[in-house]
């Protein structure tokens, strides 16, 4: 039986991170510490992935494991990249025909072979604005074509224990690099791992013990060791100690929150859980209208004001585009038999 709540957590997050996060960020509408205490949406994605992979039927191995993340992660950003591509070789035409490059940012006749392997390796796509959302894919996709192996370990392994381990692992890479990557790799499978073996799992006095020293931890570095809580962005790139604790506390409260209630599903909740990469992707082209529209009309008002529209205008071109561009990923890979 379908988990509907977990399809209805996934959907209130994948709003939250371009409504909230990405408003508040990408669009300058946010001051400290209210930016710090709402940077939480990675670490949520990844134990909602990890609880995914636990009420989950099927158990693929490796191999098909790593076909299904090329299915539904890997081609559906390079659509997304092909379509991004496409106008700004539009763009390239019209402002060399018009003698603008001077003053247009997008040049496609500029691309050397970084930007094209940047663009390739999921990692980029050079010249095009607010396209900061995409360093998620490299992390995510080695933790999901990877787990398997982990589901293995941890059935033979004491739950605490391995998640010890994990912390253990991250706190001696964090000791040892800076390598963002792998940083962020240790530092994510923490909380899919914590999804994959407690999701629904624990009783509230549990839930809350974690989340006390987790807090306790946070305290500990502030007040104790004298480390600055903010900005959080600074403990996130990369990802360190605090960030990782602080986000724990965070996931341990959700958690108490939500379980006094159930939420009711609908189509709009279904649209975004559905489409959510989709959406998650597409963000770009959203923020690159909204910014032209707000620099027009409203940006001269007061930032709740300002912020109210821009979460708004996000949400409602974010799920009206989707009708688009969702269908034409769907198109093409059932042209292309995925």
């Amino acid at each position: 039986m379908r988990d509907t709540q977990l399809d209805i957590y996934r959907a209130l997050l994948m709003m939250y991170i371009p409504c909230v996060i990405h408003v508040m960020y990408w669009l300058g509408n946010g001051s400290e510490p209210y930016l710090s205490l709402l940077l939480v949406e990675m670490p949520l994605v990844f134990f909602l992935s990890g609880a995914a992979f636990s009420v989950s039927r099927s158990r693929r191995g490796l191999w098909p494991t790593f076909l299904n993340r090329v299915k539904r992660v890997v081609l559906p950003y390079y659509i997304y990249a092909a379509v991004l591509l496409a106008i700004g070789l539009v763009v390239t035409l019209l402002c060399a025909k018009a003698g603008r490059f001077t003053s247009w940012p997008i040049d496609i006749t500029r691309y050397g072979w970084k930007d094209v392997a940047a663009v390739l390796l999921c990692h980029n796509i050079p010249q095009f604005p607010f396209i900061w959302h995409l360093w998620f894919i490299p992390p995510y996709l080695i933790l999901s074509c990877t787990f398997p192996l982990q589901t293995k370990l941890m059935q033979k392994t004491n739950a605490w224990l391995y998640l010890a381990i994990c912390l253990a692992l991250f706190l001696i890479a964090q000791a040892l690099t800076s390598n963002s990557l792998l940083r962020q790799v240790l530092c994510y499978n923490i909380f899919m791992v914590s999804g994959y073996l407690f999701y629904r799992k624990l009783n509230n006095t549990t839930i809350a013990l974690a989340g006390a020293v987790a807090l306790a931890l946070v305290l500990v570095g502030v007040w104790g060791l004298g480390l600055d809580f903010c900005p959080m962005q600074g403990h996130k790139f990369p990802p360190d100690w605090m960030f990782v604790m602080y986000n724990l506390f965070v996931l341990c409260l959700i958690a108490l929150v939500v379980s006094h209630f159930t939420i009711s599903n609908n189509r709009f909740f279904r649209i975004w859980s559905e489409r959510g990469y989709n959406i998650y992707l597409y963000q770009s082209v959203v923020f690159a209208i909204v910014h032209v529209l707000r620099q027009k009309t409203y940006c001269d008002l007061s930032v709740p004001v300002r912020t109210l529209l821009d979460a708004g205008m996000v949400l409602i071109l974010s799920t009206g585009l989707s009708y688009l561009t969702y269908p034409i990923e769907r198109f093409v890979m059932k042209k292309l038999r995925f």
